[in-house]
């Protein structure tokens, strides 16, 4: 039992979640520590010459991050596995992933097949948990899961195609927490099973959780931080690709200008992780244009995140070099699990510190 936990452990890199669950989780938490509305009595301190409105916060349930957790869990696995089965043919060919678990005839094409199976189902009802607003956008990440695969036979711009998969995990989370909510504003979760608790009944904005501005800046920080650190793993087979007609940006520019657009996409990366932190404790973002003051739930130390991402992003660069790439396991994997759970844990800390 042990070997087969670890062998599919192994097929779908459970270890590479580092990279995906903490931004997810900065989402979560984002989207409950800024108000869904500014309504209601307040009976606090005048702003402005005038009286200030008490904001509305999405009550905080477990169960929620349960489910996000199973959202992430499931559509993560799912985009593995659909990857290897996929690819399974090219990883045979090529030395450095000959041994993956089904060219190696470690894991059955069926076996395979059953675990993306059981992973989608596992992502779909989640969503479906969730409401009416995240089941409607569910088939969106699957879609782009299905693509990547693809992308590699006809396009450099494959690593894009990969980060905005990834990318799109902290909005889903965002719009998960801000969303729920049905024709009369409410929804219950799990309320056939009349389970009780607080957490019973959710009230969200609906749609309007899909417009709001945060989460896609969030978003766009991931995507090209994940495609930039995709490019410097690419580098390890540049000239497998080029012999295979495969496309990536190593193998269309060389490792020299490869570097140099993998530097790119993570100084913009930076720059979006920068506005997504301005747009939770700016008051021209948080009180949606009404200038009111800052009413986010999280302490002020949370701009050391994107700072955390700055100088993560230069030392993994300082790392690899044309001419040596003994260290773009170090680069790819170290570096990156580390600038992610920090990142994460900043923002859990300043929520709960707050």
């Amino acid at each position: 039992m042990l070997s087969t936990v670890r062998t599919y452990a192994s097929f779908v890199k459970l270890s590479h979640t580092v990279f995906a669950l903490p931004f997810a989780i900065a989402g979560m938490v984002a989207a409950y520590a800024v108000p869904t509305r500014l309504t209601g009595e307040w009976h606090g301190p005048v702003q402005g010459g005038r009286a200030v409105e008490a904001p509305l916060y999405v009550p905080y349930s477990w169960i929620v991050l349960l489910l996000i957790l199973c959202c992430m869990v499931g559509a993560r696995s799912f985009a593995m596995a659909v990857n290897r089965i996929l690819d399974r043919k090219i990883d045979a060919l090529n030395p450095r992933t000959a041994q993956r678990e089904i060219p190696a005839g470690k894991l059955s094409l069926r076996a395979a097949g059953a675990f993306a199976a059981g992973s989608a189902a596992l992502y779909f009802g989640a969503c479906w948990f969730l409401g009416e607003v995240v089941l409607a956008l569910s088939p969106i990440p699957v879609a782009l899961m299905l693509l990547y695969p693809f992308t590699k036979r006809f396009t450099a711009l494959c690593h894009l195609v990969l980060g905005a998969s990834l990318g799109l995990a902290p909005i889903g989370a965002w719009v998960a927490v801000r969303s729920l909510s049905d024709s009369e504003g409410t929804h219950t979760i799990f309320n056939h099973m009349n389970l009780p608790g607080e957490w019973v009944n959710r009230e969200g904005i609906g749609w309007s959780a899909v417009a709001e501005l945060s989460p896609w800046l969030l978003g766009a920080a991931v995507m090209f931080w994940v495609a930039g650190f995709d490019v410097i793993y690419a580098l390890q087979d540049d000239e497998f690709d080029r012999a295979n007609k495969l496309h990536s940006i190593p193998a269309f520019l060389g490792r020299k200008w490869a570097l140099r657009v993998a530097m790119m996409m993570h100084q913009a990366s930076y720059g979006f992780f920068f506005f997504f932190v301005a747009s939770l404790m700016t008051p021209a973002f948080v009180a949606f244009g009404q200038g009111i003051g800052t009413y986010t739930q999280l302490a002020k130390f949370v701009w050391a995140a994107p700072f955390v991402m700055f100088f993560g992003i230069i030392y993994q660069h300082t790392l690899v070099k044309p001419d040596d790439l003994s260290r773009v396991n170090v680069a790819f994997f170290t570096v990156n699990g580390v600038i992610s759970v920090v990142f994460g844990a900043i923002f859990v800390a300043a929520w709960l510190l707050a």
